[in-house]
């Protein structure tokens, strides 16, 4: 009998993300999503940052992830900038900006970038990671070089079994 584990070879983890957050940001939490900080404001929009981790299947590619947030924003009055690349510690992300206009804070702005990790073996899945930095209303344009600031820090480590390397960059 065999005994299978996660994580394993055959079952890789999670990568694991890290990012900086300036003084004043704080954690967030919510459904869905795995890591979360935001800067509390009393009044108006506060600035926050995302990460979403979850498993894609192994042909997932990430113009499919940037359809997704063009039909989102476009299905709320919204429009998306043409897609560009980050290089964010060792990831290399593609990612585009959303922009829709919301009743309650006059607009939304949404940095969104993506990455694949993908496993050494073929046939398993990869990990989809999704940085999402928003901000809102009239302060949205200095807000947006605070949410930057916070996702160029970012750092994605590939799951890896003891000593061995983990999955590799797409």
């Amino acid at each position: 009998m065999s005994t299978l584990a996660y994580p394993s070879p055959d079952f890789p983890g999670l990568p694991s993300v890290a990012l900086d957050v300036p003084d004043g940001w704080e954690p967030a939490y919510a459904p869905g999503t795995t890591m979360a900080a935001r800067l509390p404001r009393a009044d108006g929009f506060s600035p926050n940052v995302v990460v979403s981790i979850e498993q894609c299947v192994a042909s997932h590619t990430i113009e499919r992830s940037l359809e997704q947030i063009a039909e989102m924003a476009r299905s709320r009055g919204g429009d998306v900038s043409d897609p560009f690349a980050a290089q964010l510690g060792d990831a290399e992300f593609v990612g585009c900006d959303a922009t829709w206009p919301d009743p309650d804070v006059e607009s939304v702005l949404q940095a969104n970038l993506f990455h694949i990790v993908r496993t050494d073996r073929p046939g398993i899945a990869g990990y989809l990671v999704q940085l999402t930095g928003a901000v809102a209303g009239p302060t949205a344009e200095p807000d947006y070089e605070l949410i930057r600031e916070v996702l160029t820090t970012v750092r994605v480590t590939p799951w890896a079994e003891a000593g061995r390397p983990g999955g590799t960059a797409s």
